[in-house]
C-alpha cells in the first residue's frame, strides 16, 4: 500500500459537502477523499458525483503549467501524470470513469444490478460517446447516431435508468453538456428529448457551474436562432 504522507500538491480547497438546501458547506473533520483536478480536465464529472453523494472531500487544483502533474508526489497517485485523480484514504485512483464507479460502489449504496448498469453507462460515456463527439473522423457519422438513440431512450423516461437521477446521468450528461462548450453552433433542439434532458440535469443544485453556464449559453443561442419576432424557442426560453 502506498504511503500518502507526502508534500502537498497544488492548491487545496476546504473539504466540501452539501447541506440540505444544496449549498456547499465546510466540513470540520479532515476529508478522507482528495480529488486532484484542474479546470481543463474531466474533473468536473467526478466533482459532480461527489456533490450528489454528499461525501466530504477536498478539491486539489493541479497547476499543469507549473508542472505539478509531473512531481513525484502526484506521479505516485497517477504515474501517467493526468487529472482527474483521487485518493480515498490509502487508495489511489485515476481515470474519471474508475473514480465514478469506485464512488458508486463504496458510497452510492447500489445493488449489484444497479452497479452493473452504472458501469454500462460510465464506460459508454467515456468510450463510445466520447469518441463519437470528439473524434474528428467519427463525429459526422456517429454523433447523429448517438443523439438520435439517446433521444429515443429519453422519450420513454426522464433519466437514463428510469425515474431517478443516477451516476450514469452524470457520466453521459456531462458529455452532452460539453457540446455547447466545444460546438457552440450545434443545434441540439432537433433532438428535443435530449435538449430537455440537458436542461433538466443542468438545473440540479450540484451541477458544476461551467455546465450550467454552457447550457444557459445554448438556450440563448437557440432563442436567437429562432429570430427576434417570437419564434417557438423564443417563446419557450426567452432572451436576456
Amino acid at each position: 500500500m502506498l504511503n500518502f504522507q507526502m508534500p502537498p500538491i497544488g492548491t487545496v480547497r476546504r473539504p466540501q459537502s452539501m447541506n440540505r438546501g444544496g449549498a456547499r458547506c465546510g466540513v470540520i473533520s479532515k476529508a478522507q477523499i482528495k480529488l486532484y483536478t484542474n479546470p481543463g480536465s474531466r474533473g468536473k464529472i467526478t466533482e459532480w458525483y461527489l456533490a450528489e453523494l454528499n461525501v466530504p472531500h477536498e478539491l486539489v487544483s493541479v497547476d499543469m503549467r507549473r508542472g505539478e502533474h509531473k512531481t513525484p508526489a502526484f506521479l505516485a497517485i497517477n504515474p501517467f501524470g493526468k487529472v482527474p485523480a483521487m485518493t480515498d484514504g490509502d487508495l489511489p485512483l485515476f481515470e474519471s470513469g474508475a473514480i465514478l464507479l469506485h464512488l458508486a460502489n463504496k458510497y452510492g449504496k447500489l445493488s449489484d444490478n444497479e452497479l452493473g448498469t452504472a458501469a454500462q453507462w460510465t464506460l459508454f460515456a467515456n468510450s463510445t460517446l466520447s469518441e463519437a463527439f470528439f473524434n474528428n473522423r467519427q463525429r459526422a457519422t456517429q454523433m447523429p447516431v448517438m443523439l438520435r438513440t439517446l433521444n429515443e431512450l429519453l422519450s420513454k423516461k426522464p433519466y437514463l435508468t428510469g425515474e431517478d437521477f443516477s451516476v450514469g446521468d452524470i457520466a453521459v450528461g456531462s458529455y452532452l453538456l460539453y457540446l455547447p462548450l466545444f460546438f457552440p453552433d450545434l443545434d441540439l433542439t432537433q433532438y428535443p428529448e435530449v435538449w430537455s434532458y440537458m436542461q433538466r440535469i443542468s438545473e440540479r443544485p450540484t451541477c458544476p457551474v461551467p455546465y450550467k453556464e454552457a447550457m444557459a449559453g445554448a438556450l440563448e443561442a437557440a432563442a436567437q436562432r429562432q429570430g427576434s419576432t417570437g419564434g417557438v424557442m423564443s417563446k419557450l426560453f426567452g432572451r436576456r
